[in-house]
């Protein structure tokens, strides 16, 4: 485990997690974080973000809920897919595919892009 800001620097790696990060910062603030991690990772990395993923339509959802908290409270939000689809593509990554299970946490997979200018660690 290494100590560290997200918001400055994150050591090279080829995969990384973050379990309910990003719901706590806006698109601006999550954007600097996923920046971060696209500069310091090695090419091809994989990023693995356990979020809520709110429906697009009028189903009833637990994620619709926690989105007016984390906004009152925090400024963060929760996202659709085609959010998550916006900040990580804006982010320098391509959103691979989105595991929806029972639990309101859906598991989103995405790859760093090839050809983006990284590395921290070069």
């Amino acid at each position: 485990m290494v100590g560290g800001d997200f918001f400055r620097a994150v050591p090279a790696a080829d995969i990384y997690v973050l379990s309910t990060v990003l719901h706590d910062w806006d698109d601006e603030k999550s954007r600097r974080i996923l920046g971060v991690i696209a500069a310091a990772a090695r090419p091809g990395a994989r990023l693995v973000l356990l979020e809520m993923v709110v429906p697009e339509d009028a189903t009833p959802h637990l994620a619709k809920n926690v989105d007016l908290i984390m906004l009152a409270m925090l400024g963060g939000r929760e996202r659709t897919a085609g959010d998550w689809r916006d900040l990580l593509g804006a982010s320098g990554f391509r959103l691979d595919r989105i595991l929806n299970y029972p639990s309101p946490v859906s598991v989103i997979e995405a790859t760093l892009r090839e050809g983006l200018v990284t590395g921290m660690h070069r």
